[in-house]
């Protein structure tokens, strides 16, 4: 399909007050009869997925916010990989003008056709990530509009001091404004969107539900491995580490003084400073952080307070994960950091922890430390217990705590289920290196998304189970119900889930029972972990450190 050069339309802004200190005002795209504005616009190789890129922020230095003002000229919508700045392998890639989304429509899809719409945020550890690694020609063709975006990512995103907070997530917000006000421009339907997201972009789908921020701007959720409950979601001690990199750069003792340091520093210097290499239960530094104490909180409350007051978004929801969600983490970690462990657990433990004094950190080391890996010795030779611990603090420890809460407050349908499909597109589980049977972190994505760049295999049975699952999702988007009526190609109904059950999603359909994670590790998580963080009503035994 050939679409027009040009679009006439008006650049509208909506402004933020704080991005690394300086005003970031997001430009976006609506109609005017006066067409003040042109943004051209491109397309895929495929017919039946237009892609057309809208740029969507401005940065002005040390400016206030701006009224909206009128932007001529044309935007060069080519490079689809454009990326937020972040590391790949020795070097920093990426512009801190990133602020993209592309929207993925069918071939003849009108204004008029209000079709359902799929906003999707991607993961990586909100160190890493494009939207250009996501291709959704698979869901497109299935009659529904899919709108892929980038946000601000590490330093740059969740920099949480002075006042500055949780931009990642603002940007987030900021394009989901964009879909509600101009995605019927493109045949979509503002009132028929899913929110969906994958790992840490499954984490930033469930924070959307509690703020107020997004109210009203999405209609269905769909988390892939990742929800707010999950030890890694917030950063409970932000001041911490960001002193720790800023004085990478240049002295620092407090909080203003990395201030200073962030806003004044080079892009590159400041993504090699806050670089971790090594994948461990601190991996996450940067992330959302409670901000109730600024002057425009993104979160009024802790996360576990909030959910726990019936104050989210209920909406209907379709949540899973992996089978063994850990994999993945033990096929990335070094030699050094296991090794490590055996002296200095203590010092390793999830953030989640890092507010506990020192004897109590040492309490928490010896019992997780006895229950993973008994007396021996650990190393990298040691898979089935360094596996069993990063899926209980990555995904599973607090999975079934999510589903029940979330089933017990809201009267919305809840799909929950376990990823267990073998095929070639199972990506994570190949670069894991781990020869286990059972499938890992991010196998998913794949089968819903075609991997840009990735030149992955499909065989007859990955084709036939793509269509499958991408049916079942494309059924949510449009009727909230992944299986509305039985026939050949879902012959099972997936029923209303709770924390007890789920729908195993492999070569053949099964509801099965659904158990995850350890009762030690959530033992140790409501024992010590910080009231009103945790999913516990018993938590905050631990002396603040």
């Amino acid at each position: 399909m050939l679409l027009p050069e040009q679009i006439e339309c008006e650049l509208v802004a909506f402004c933020d007050t704080s991005s690394r200190g300086y005003a970031s005002c997001v430009y976006v795209i609506s109609r005017n009869d006066r067409g003040q504005a042109k943004v051209r616009l491109v397309t895929t190789k495929s017919k039946s997925s237009p892609r057309q890129t809208i740029k969507y922020p401005e940065v002005l230095i040390n400016g206030a916010p701006k009224e909206p003002r009128k932007w001529e000229g044309v935007f060069d919508a080519v490079d689809r990989f454009r990326s937020c700045p972040q590391m790949l392998f020795s070097f920093v890639i990426g512009t801190e003008d990133c602020l993209v989304l592309d929207v993925y429509s069918p071939e003849y899809a009108k204004p008029t056709d209000r079709l359902p719409v799929m906003v999707f945020i991607h993961g990586g550890a909100y160190y890493y990530g494009t939207k250009a690694h996501y291709d959704p020609e698979y869901l497109v063709t299935k009659n529904v509009i899919v709108v892929v975006i980038n946000y601000r990512l590490n330093v740059l995103g969740f920099l949480c001091v002075n006042g500055i907070s949780n931009l990642g997530l603002r940007d987030q917000v900021a394009a989901l404004m964009w879909v509600k006000n101009n995605i019927a421009s493109f045949g979509g339907d503002p009132d028929n969107v899913t929110l969906c997201g994958q790992s840490a972009g499954a984490s930033a789908v469930t924070m959307h539900m509690i703020t107020q921020f997004s109210k009203g701007l999405f209609h269905k959720v769909i988390a892939m491995s990742g929800s707010l409950f999950t030890p890694w979601a917030f950063n409970l001690e932000p001041l911490g580490p960001a002193l720790k990199d800023a004085r990478k750069i240049a002295p620092a003792n407090t909080e203003q003084d990395v201030y200073k340091i962030f806003m004044n520093s080079r892009v590159d210097d400041l993504i090699r400073a806050t670089q971790d290499t090594s994948v461990n239960p601190k991996y996450f530094k940067y992330s959302p952080c409670i901000d109730s104490n600024t002057s425009d909180p993104f979160f009024h409350d802790t996360p576990y307070n909030i959910f726990k007051r019936g104050e989210f978004n209920k909406v209907p929801m379709m949540i899973g994960h992996a089978e063994v969600e850990g994999i993945l983490f033990y096929g990335l970690t070094d030699n050094e950091f296991v090794g490590k462990l055996n002296e200095e657990f203590y010092e390793r433990l999830p953030s989640i922890f890092s507010w506990c004094s020192e004897n109590n950190k040492r309490n928490i080391s010896a019992i997780l430390r006895s229950h993973y890996f008994g007396e021996r010795r650990i190393t990298k030779d040691f898979v089935t217990g360094l596996v069993q611990y990063y899926s209980d603090w990555i995904i599973h420890g607090t999975h079934n705590e999510f589903l029940k809460l979330l089933t017990t407050l809201s009267d919305k349908p809840v799909y929950n289920y376990i990823f267990s499909y073998q095929g070639y597109r199972n990506f994570a589980k190949l670069i894991s290196g781990v020869r286990m049977k059972e499938t890992t972190h991010s196998d998913d994505v794949f089968y819903v998304f075609k991997p840009a760049g990735l030149p992955l295999l499909l065989s007859r049975a990955d084709r036939t189970f793509i269509d499958r699952l991408t049916l079942m999702i494309t059924n949510f988007m449009k009727f909230g119900d992944p299986t509305p009526s039985p026939s050949a190609q879902l012959p099972i109904r997936w029923p209303r889930s709770n924390a007890s059950i789920a729908l195993r999603l492999a070569e053949t359909l099964q509801v099965v029972s659904s158990s995850c994670g350890s009762e030690e590790f959530r033992d140790v998580l409501c024992t010590y972990g910080r009231a009103g963080h945790v999913p516990c009503e018993s938590a905050a035994l631990c002396d603040p450190a």
